[in-house]
């Protein structure tokens, strides 16, 4: 019975870290789609990109130059303010005479009056005067606005088109030449040329790829607890010893996956931005405004890699404490059990014993818990904050923040470790006395 036990647990922790194996893969392989998501939607090609921002202002320009039209009441305006102008113009000039003056410059300019003596000069100024009070201009101001108003409204298309074209050459100036899309490295690791096209293949992907990823979860999990099930109901069949070890390696596959699986995930979005300008409406497709997934492991990584001695102080304390430290206990116990040699050194002792009190794994499920909970209350306050709807624009915001997969085999690892600790203690301590 002993041995028949033993073959089923072996067997179903193979199984496990068989599934286990590939929910690493397949959540890597989830992780670098979603990043990819993140990137090409981030807020800075959308919301914050000025280029953008002008196309669609100077899209809503051009548009309103063709639904420009001069209605009755502005035509007559407009024909208002031509007769006030002519009238100004009449008595500046025709009024006060200094038309006149004005012509007499203008041949003197051109030397025809410069052999002329003062007498025939004053005749022809007297003649000149004559002649201009005949034409009676302020009777033909009224005449001469309606030929302008006239000469306007045929004019109007060509004021459109000349419009038009000064926005076109303004948004060329504006914009040079059409740079090319910096995502477009993404857009060709999909197959794709715009944004539409990769992330409706990129959402597919998530979802399928989410899909398998529980389903390798849940037989990850239920081989694991199985596993724990018939050794605490074989435990007396098995004998101590045996026990332990099998409870060690259950611990090993939580651990591993635990270090190495995400553990939060930050989502922050904006699912839509409509702003009005000119009585036009802008709109911003779903964008996002900061994504993180990381495993303990990568956290680490970071920041060993990070430029500041604290970052490094930090990662190497976390290195130390919540990754060699546990691997460490969880190999120095199984020697501690069958090795009579490493029962008499006190360092294995302090290790398993009471260096494992030092060990950050169940301060770091603690702590990521509170991340969690801190940083989930953080976004949702501050999208809380941008979301709402005034006269002139629209906010909707989404939190998609959640706890991740990995966080479950770490806690799971931290409960197994020390009711595997506790019980060597208390046996060592039976068979000592």
């Amino acid at each position: 019975m002993k041995y028949i036990l033993s073959i089923a647990i072996a067997s179903i922790l193979l199984f496990s870290s068989w599934n286990g194996k590939h929910l690493y893969h397949v959540s890597n392989l989830e992780n670098e789609y979603k990043y990819d998501f993140a990137e090409v939607n981030m807020i800075k090609y959308g919301l914050f990109n000025l280029d953008i921002w002008k196309e669609k202002v100077f899209g809503i320009l051009e548009k309103n130059v063709d639904q420009f039209e001069i209605n009755a009441s502005d035509m007559s305006g407009i024909k208002d303010q031509i007769e006030i102008y002519l009238n100004q113009l009449y008595k500046e000039y025709f009024e006060s005479g200094k038309l006149i003056d004005v012509l007499m410059e203008a041949q003197a300019e051109d030397g025809k009056s410069k052999s002329l003596g003062k007498m025939f000069v004053g005749l022809f100024k007297k003649n000149i005067e004559k002649e201009i009070q005949k034409i009676d201009f302020k009777s033909q101001i009224p005449t001469i606005s309606q030929s302008l108003m006239n000469e306007l409204e045929r004019k109007i298309p060509e004021i459109k088109a000349a419009i038009s074209e000064s926005i076109g050459d303004m948004l060329a100036d504006e914009l040079g030449e059409k740079k090319e899309d910096p995502r477009m490295p993404y857009f060709e690791k999909y197959g794709t040329d715009n944004i539409q096209a990769t992330n409706t293949k990129l959402i597919r992907k998530v979802e399928d790829t989410i899909e398998v990823k529980e389903q390798f979860l849940i037989k990850t999990i239920g081989g694991l607890l199985i596993s724990v099930i018939l050794l605490l109901l074989g435990m007396k069949t098995l004998n101590f010893k045996p026990s332990m070890l099998w409870l060690g390696l259950i611990c090993i596959i939580s651990l591993t996956l635990g270090l190495t699986l995400p553990m939060i995930d930050l989502d922050a979005r904006l699912t839509s931005v409509d702003v009005s300008l000119l009585g036009e409406n802008i709109h911003f497709d779903e964008q996002v405004m900061y994504y993180q997934s990381k495993s303990i492991v990568d956290v680490t990584r970071t920041l060993l890699e990070g430029k500041g001695i604290d970052l490094k102080i930090v990662g190497i304390l976390i290195l130390v404490f919540s990754i060699v430290l546990p691997f460490l206990k969880m190999l120095l116990s199984g020697m501690y059990l069958y090795l009579e040699k490493m029962r008499q050194k006190k360092f294995v002792e302090i290790v398993i014993f009471y260096m494992g009190k030092w060990s950050m794994a169940d301060v770091f499920v603690v702590a990521i818990f509170m991340s969690y909970i801190g940083f989930y209350g953080l976004l949702s306050s501050q999208l809380g904050d941008l979301s709402g709807q005034t006269s002139s624009s629209a906010i909707d915001t989404v939190n998609y923040s959640k706890l991740s997969s990995g966080i479950i085999f770490f806690t799971a690892y931290c409960v197994l470790s020390i009711v595997m600790s506790t019980l060597i203690h208390k046996k060592m301590k039976r068979d000592i006395a």
